[in-house]
């Protein structure tokens, strides 16, 4: 039998509330449960031990986390206990959309995380995502889709070379980003999902979930 995966899903908590009422946690946490082989709990910033207490980590077999604009809001202290889980104890760590600037991302990559564009205009424009590595797991079952509404980001990166490119984007005006990435951190996995601006609701969407749900199953520990 398969085993189960403890997924921790963090988040700073500051998406709209007309767009994801119970938080962006809770809605990939709630889809991640949908899964047989996963049970996801939702945690943030504002819970004790700013979400990621040594006791949740020790539970958990990925982190995802999602923030945006309280990166500097995270204590060293808990940067290192996150640190100290993947690299010595094999935790899996997922960088969500405005993540590459979170702490512990940064820490991890040992670069800056910056991007060479951003561009949100309302109604937002298209980005066309494309699995240019499809024999990977995380792309497994997920086909070319695109978001008809979303945030873009431009190349350059400021990441390591990662270990697989899974998932492309492009956008109208041409602008390109590698949307989901992989690396190794010492004993364990991460990756970054570029989609998942927060005032669209982006992480209901059936391509979204099904990648996110594998990238659980690969990084799990």
């Amino acid at each position: 039998m398969d085993e189960t995966i403890n997924v921790l899903v963090w988040s700073e908590e500051t998406a709209p509330e007309e767009i994801y009422p119970n938080g962006i946690n809770s809605t990939i946490a709630e889809h991640l449960n949908e899964r047989t082989r996963i049970v996801a709990r939702k945690t943030g910033l504002a819970d004790p031990d700013q979400g990621v207490s040594s006791e949740q980590l020790e539970w958990a077999d990925v982190l995802f986390w999602w923030g945006h604009r309280r990166h500097d809001d995270v204590t060293a202290e808990t940067v290192d206990r996150v640190e100290q889980e993947v690299r010595e104890d094999g935790l899996g760590y997922v960088a969500l959309h405005s993540g590459h600037y979170a702490l512990p991302f940064k820490r991890l990559i040992g670069e800056s995380g910056d991007l060479g564009g951003v561009r949100w205009e309302e109604p937002g424009e298209p980005e066309v995502i494309e699995a240019v590595a499809s024999d990977h797991p995380i792309a497994n079952a997920v086909e070319d889709f695109a978001l008809p509404r979303t945030e873009m980001f431009d190349e350059p990166f400021d990441i390591p070379e990662p270990e697989d490119v899974v998932f492309h984007s492009t956008f109208p005006d041409g602008g390109e980003f590698r949307s989901v990435v992989t690396f190794t951190f010492d004993e364990g996995r991460g990756a970054y999902i570029r989609p998942g601006h927060e005032t669209v609701r982006i992480y209901h969407d059936r391509s979204i979930r099904r990648l996110i749900a594998n990238t659980a199953l690969w990084a799990a520990r």
